[in-house]
């Protein structure tokens, strides 16, 4: 009997939710027909030239309601539908407008918009009309006799089949009633989910249109690739030529002039040498400093678990990190998600405002995923010139991608994530930390080391993979 209730009581939430759904897409229907007449007046007034930015303003208006159509499709009726839209160009206003119109996803969208806004707007109609007419006829009764008054009575019962005078005859239209619920109730939810796959299909992009948004994603990505090894060869001429090189030069003069008088002034030369040596020591650091921004050491002697070591302990915040990973990264691979992680904490150090940071590490389905999480002000965004910008140009020339869930208020949660393979891991990342909580000293203490305290993250992965979150669920067990 339990079981029963229940099942009836699932089967309610789920046709009310889908019956919201219907009215949201029936009243997004209405507002395609405005559309609809919009661009008719709009086609006319092209001729006239004043229609063409006209013509523009609604093709994206068409977009956000077809924008709101996937949305209702992907979070009400569990039918996914991704964005078909090509990449939003760089150049002129005109090159942008050009590349509106020949874009084929803002043609189905159109498509979508006669289809829907006619045999849609009818079979929304007709879902709508089935519930509220059953809903009616099963409660005639009751307000026929508890809330009509004889006004209300005489007047319905002039109207078409409400030929009637009594309670009596009112409930002979409950069976109708019922009829009219029944048949909502078998269809509503089949018929939803049947247009939603028909819309899917004319909203969502072709297979031609995955594959030409994954050429263009390569071509940007290899763009973006050749741009910043060519601005970090610029860097590093950059600062040999004003650092090593520099410390070179007067290094050889020093030596010349200590050769010039080591007969006539000995002490001179001695300290014309002394100050040598310290310049090529002061050569000598400049270099290995310059060389551990290429490929710091510490991944070649640790590991990248015990670079995020070493990283969390020289973080001035409280570092939280659950790490579930027992293979070795590519040396390629870990390199760059060092240094995407090191951007991504000093982003949080200069502008989260945050008390405390949370990092997980996991490898699922075939990607490596490390999850950064503060409890700042929120706000993040990959902009333009930015330090999460770098670091998606630096995971994308790996086919990696960076989410970034920051509302104002916070709690921020960017989650790198890189196709990779994993090498035989070996005793090294056999030692590797799962849950550690590194936590920096105070500065007055004469040491400046941090404190390392066992501990592990109160947070979950934000918006993750279900895989990762199982993953992260081992991770406390």
């Amino acid at each position: 009997m339990a079981t029963m209730m229940e099942k009836f009581s699932d089967g309610i939430q789920r046709r009310s939710h889908t019956l919201v759904s219907s009215i949201l897409l029936c009243s997004l229907s209405l507002m395609g027909m405005l559309l609809i007449v919009a661009a008719a007046l709009a086609s006319v007034l092209v001729l006239f030239w004043v229609g063409i930015p006209l013509t523009i303003a609604l093709i994206w208006k068409i977009r956000a309601w077809a924008g709101a159509q996937r949305r209702i499709f992907t979070d009400r009726l569990d039918t996914p539908v991704s964005n078909p839209y090509r990449p939003w160009p760089r150049g002129s206003l005109d090159r942008r407008a050009l590349w509106l119109i020949r874009d084929p996803a803002t043609w189905r969208d159109v498509a979508w918009l006669g289809i829907n806004s006619t045999l849609g707007a009818l079979m929304y109609g007709l879902l709508i009309g089935f519930f509220a007419v059953g809903a009616y006829l099963i409660v005639q009764p009751l307000l026929y006799l508890f809330f009509f008054s004889d006004g209300v009575r005489e007047t319905l019962g002039n109207v078409g089949f409400y030929q009637f005078d009594s309670v009596a005859k009112t409930l002979m239209l409950v069976p109708l009633g019922v009829l009219f619920g029944a048949a909502w109730w078998h269809w509503t939810e089949r018929l939803m989910r049947w247009y939603a796959g028909v819309g899917a299909k004319l909203l969502g992009p072709t297979a031609a249109m995955r594959l030409s948004a994954q050429v263009s994603q390569l071509r940007e990505s290899r763009d973006d690739t050749v741009d910043t090894a060519a601005a970090e060869l610029r860097r590093i001429e950059r600062d040999l030529h004003d650092g090593a090189q520099a410390r070179l030069v007067a290094l050889g003069l020093s030596i010349g002039m200590a050769e010039d008088m080591v007969d006539t002034d000995p002490e001179g030369a001695k300290a014309l040498l002394a100050e040598a040596r310290d310049e090529s020591q002061n050569a000598l650091n400049e270099i290995r400093n310059l060389a551990r921004g290429i490929h710091p050491p510490v991944l070649a002697d640790r590991g990248f678990s015990g670079a995020l070591q070493a990283m969390a302990l020289a973080n001035p915040l409280p570092v939280t990190i659950i790490y579930k990973v027992t293979g070795k990264l590519p040396g390629t691979v870990e390199s760059a998600v060092y240094f995407a992680t090191s951007e991504v904490f000093t982003n949080i150090t200069k502008h989260a405002h945050a008390s405390k940071v949370a990092v997980i590490v996991a490898y699922v389905a075939g990607q490596f995923v490390i999850e950064v999480q503060d409890d700042g002000i929120g706000g993040a965004s990959a902009e333009t010139g930015g330090g999460l910008e770098g670091v998606r140009r630096r995971v994308s020339a790996f086919d990696g991608t960076i989410d970034i869930d920051s509302p104002q208020g916070g709690p921020t949660t960017v989650t790198i994530a890189i196709p990779c393979q994993l090498q035989d891991s070996g005793a090294d990342e056999a030692e590797a930390v799962e849950k550690t909580n590194f936590r920096r000293r105070s500065r007055k203490s004469k040491s400046g080391r941090s404190k390392r305290t066992g501990g592990s993250s109160k947070k979950g992965p934000g918006g993750g993979a279900e895989e990762f979150s199982r993953a992260h669920d081992a991770t406390q067990s």
